[in-house]
């Protein structure tokens, strides 16, 4: 069997991994938002309880995402500084996901029976300026993730993951 080419058993179990790993960053990212969100809102003494969308949002983006990575999207710059790649991605992304929030509050909002402009309130309270902060902050949260992916597909497939995810006390190394 050629070694550098994956089986389709292979591909699939990364694709899973990688699935779950791009699912739970973005689950804490929405998870601190929606806690953020409720903070400000008690304040003022507005409940709100709606921490069950930042996982729903997380497993739904997540797939937006590695779909997106599938088709090569964002892929320039390979051969620039990884800063390039790293905010070009950054940046590219985080307005995939902010487009995919807007199109996920309309849609919630149809099934609500609200209208478009009611809808996109729930988005960065529905102005130009709150969607571009929301997606200015997308975007400078995914600069870690997309560090991170850039160092793994220079240094090599699970060279960076040993590196940060197992011990590195000179007894237990086995190289």
């Amino acid at each position: 069997m050629d070694a550098s080419k994956p089986t389709l058993k292979q591909k699939a179990w990364r694709g899973i991994k990688e699935y779950f790993a791009i699912s739970l960053y973005l689950w804490v990212i929405f998870g601190l938002f929606v806690i953020y969100q409720s903070v400000i809102l008690a304040q003022h003494g507005i409940p709100y309880a709606m921490h069950g969308f930042a996982l729903i949002n997380a497993l739904a983006l997540a797939k937006v995402m590695l779909v997106a990575r599938e088709f090569n999207f964002a892929d320039n710059f390979k051969d620039a500084p990884l800063i390039v790649p790293t905010l070009f991605k950054s940046a590219a992304f985080a307005v995939i996901l902010g487009c995919f929030k807007i199109l996920e509050a309309v849609g919630v909002g149809w099934y609500r029976g609200r209208s478009v402009s009611e809808s996109i309130t729930e988005v960065g309270g529905g102005t130009v300026e709150g969607i571009l902060v929301l997606i200015a902050l997308l975007g400078v949260l995914l600069i870690p993730f997309f560090g991170f992916t850039e160092l793994r597909r220079v240094f090599g497939e699970g060279k960076l993951e040993r590196l940060f995810f197992t011990s590195r006390h000179p007894a237990s190394a086995a190289e």
